[in-house]
């Protein structure tokens, strides 16, 4: 991408206010048939999910959850939900991880389209810039027929506040379990959507027009619909090592053993049923939730 039009199109983006990095809570809501979620149709929200900070939530229909069934193709929903929960579920292992990584929604790879003045929010307005954080990581779809997982490591080094001089580690990653059918101009839409998520902060441009991005070698999918499942999978097992990790997929260390054995594959066997129980799991508490609460109980009095 031209610097030039880089810089025009940076100066364009409006900044945002940010001294927490909090959410706030929507109203619960029933579905929309009035039915229990065990019963419901098309149209009802069975379970929604945040990751820490994010804006735009995870929010699974009634009748996406057949695509977590065998054999079938899971839709962004699935797939942003199982991403968040990892990233969740990582934040919450250990003490300051708080802005180490953000995980966002699989609609992120889509700001890599264009320049927008005014950047779709993805946090929440108090939230921390998303080029904060040590890891940035999202699930994409570039051609609507298959998921990957982008990772952006050191993304704040491209904030001029941040890193005025120093040097830029600012690298991209594409994880694909489809290694023939890679992203078109991944290293333009890396670039794109680091100024659309920089909150109108001034940046180095010309570094960022120098980013490089990576296709490690990771697992080959076996058959044509289980893409939705890796991204949540290989995120997993990346956020257990993340800096030796990284170390592989630059080349700067070689991890013993096929792309089988580094990432662990023999466990995405497991993953779709481990994604199904969560979401069953989510929607029963987000019923129990209903059940509870004092607005639902005094309207049907």
């Amino acid at each position: 991408m031209d610097s030039n039009n880089l810089k025009r199109s940076a100066d364009k983006v409006k900044p945002a206010a940010q001294t927490c990095w909090t959410y706030n809570q929507i109203k619960l809501t029933p579905p929309a048939s009035g039915r229990r979620i065990s019963d419901g149709v098309r149209g009802d929200l069975v379970a929604e999910l945040r990751f820490y900070g994010s804006q735009r939530p995870a929010q699974v229909d009634h009748h996406e959850r057949s695509g977590l069934e065998d054999g079938k193709w899971l839709p962004s929903s699935v797939v942003s939900f199982y991403c968040y929960e990892v990233g969740n579920s990582y934040v919450e292992g250990a003490p300051g991880r708080g802005m180490e990584l953000i995980v966002l929604h699989c609609e992120t790879w889509g700001l890599g389209k264009t320049i927008h003045a005014t950047p779709p929010r993805v946090t929440h307005k108090e939230a921390p810039c998303p080029l904060e954080y040590k890891y940035m990581a999202f699930p994409g779809n570039d051609t609507g027929t298959h998921y990957f997982l982008c990772i952006i490591a050191w993304p704040s080094d491209v904030l001029l506040q941040v890193n005025p001089l120093g040097p830029v580690r600012t690298t991209a990653f594409i994880l694909n379990s489809l290694a023939y059918l890679q992203p078109k101009d991944p290293e333009e839409f890396v670039q794109k959507i680091i100024v659309n998520l920089s909150s109108g902060r001034p940046l180095r441009l010309e570094e960022i027009r120098n980013i490089k991005v990576y296709f490690p070698q990771v697992p080959q999918q076996p058959n044509g619909y289980d893409c939705g499942l890796y991204p949540g999978y290989l995120l997993s097992i990346f956020l257990r090592d993340p800096e030796r990790y990284l170390a592989h997929c630059m080349g700067e260390i070689i991890m013993q053993g096929s792309p089988e054995v580094v990432w662990k594959h023999d466990g995405i066997r497991k993953a779709r049923k481990h994604l199904k129980s969560l979401i069953d799991s989510a929607a029963e508490l987000r019923q129990a939730a209903l059940d509870f609460s004092t607005d639902f109980l005094r309207s049907s009095n």
